[in-house]
């Protein structure tokens, strides 16, 4: 455990490092892992009545691992005494791990867990919902296992939302794909300014949006970098039966012959906007590597503009609240680029901020939320 939260913190997803392990085990590490970052700050505040301020991360991470085993797993509190203070003896420090752990022992049905967010990213979230519901739901939806959902190629009268939306169960219902309310929604309502039903789908994989565009009458071109994701797309198109082109196409370094009247652009990003899923993100928050992030985003577009045509249509998307990746990004564009345009979107379920929108969370909240998505959508008008 303590090596997959190291691995996590070095940038890895909580997907990643526990799918290496046997599949015997992985549901139980991936709760865990969940509920560390769920609790980050609740586990930070734990702890300052047990440790001084000069503690080592080292130690810090251990013992946060510690008390998410003792407050949130089944195994006993001997056992995990045992392994973090044989732990503790890599480090040097077993018998401040042991001290620690049988004080909290003793205190155990006196600490209390509150909804703490993590400083730096409620300072981010509060920055972008100025409403005090939406604040206050968002804060609660980290601490609650997210709903789970299945998008239908047809329109059904039974759905959930939108004629669209199914919750997951146990199983796939035939006829459908995995995709958040919230994707659907900005998908959903943006797709009407493509007047051109040949669409490029630029970092496509794993297909949730090119799935969706197809059932919408779409001819989507989906291009990828990741043959890994790739491989997850054509599992996905081969199991409801569709052909879409796709193909494995590092977008920055393409040479392009041809243009376009519909792009749209899924952009890499922090994917803080799905925190409930990944809670990790909520204390990855980096600014140099947000820079980083953005200078791809920005790039991203304006080759995107090269190739496309007068009058067509840019769909910026990332799943992120994170100004540098939202705003931002959009702001500078606009700024450098004069010959385009910003377009406003018919959605109840989104709140405008200054050149974007951003899902309302809170929108979804009767049937279990949504990721938060920003979308802006830019016409080349000359």
């Amino acid at each position: 455990m303590f090596n997959s939260i190291k691995k996590i913190e070095q940038g890895s997803s909580i997907d990643h490092v526990i799918n290496h392990y046997p599949k015997l085990k992985r549901s139980f590490l991936f709760l865990v892992v969940q509920e560390y970052y769920r609790n980050y700050e609740n586990h930070n505040r734990i702890l300052l009545n047990y440790i001084h301020n000069k503690t080592s991360k080292n130690i810090l991470t251990l013992l946060k691992i510690s008390l998410t085993l003792l407050f949130f797993s089944n195994k006993p509190a001997f056992a995990i005494v045992n392994d973090s203070v044989k732990e503790g003896k890599f480090l040097k420090k077993e018998k401040l791990v042991n001290a620690v752990l049988r004080n909290i022992l003793r205190d155990k049905y006196k600490i209390k867990y509150d909804k703490f967010i993590y400083p730096d990213f409620k300072k981010i979230l509060d920055k972008i919902f100025s409403s005090n519901s939406i604040r206050d739901y968002v804060y609660s939806t980290l601490f609650t296992k997210p709903e789970n959902y299945q998008i239908s190629l047809i329109d059904k009268e039974d759905a959930l939302y939108g004629k669209r939306v199914f919750r997951l169960e146990k199983k796939i219902i035939k006829g459908c794909f995995v995709q958040d309310v919230g994707n659907f929604e900005v998908i959903n309502t943006v797709h009407k300014f493509f007047k051109n039903k040949n669409l490029i789908d630029v970092c496509a994989a794993p297909g949730g949006k090119s799935i969706l565009l197809n059932s919408l009458g779409f001819n989507v071109y989906a291009i990828d970098k990741s043959q890994k994701q790739i491989n997850k797309f054509k599992e996905n198109i081969n199991r409801l039966n569709l052909k879409i082109n796709i193909q494995q196409i590092d977008f920055l370094k393409k040479r392009f012959t041809s243009r376009y009247d519909s792009i749209l652009l899924d952009a890499p990003c922090s994917a803080l906007g799905t925190f409930r899923r990944n809670p990790d993100v909520t204390v990855k928050i980096d600014k140099p590597d947000m820079r980083k992030q953005q200078k791809t985003q920005i790039q991203m577009i304006e080759k995107s503009l090269k190739i496309l045509n007068k009058n067509g249509f840019i769909v910026y998307i990332v799943c992120s609240f994170h100004p540098f990746e939202t705003i931002e990004v959009i702001d500078k564009i606009m700024q450098k680029h004069k010959n385009i345009r910003l377009h406003n979107i018919n959605s109840n379920k989104m709140i405008k901020r200054q050149n974007g929108y951003f899902i309302n969370p809170l929108s979804f909240k009767e049937i279990g939320g949504s990721d938060i998505f920003f979308v802006s959508v830019i016409e080349k008008i000359r």
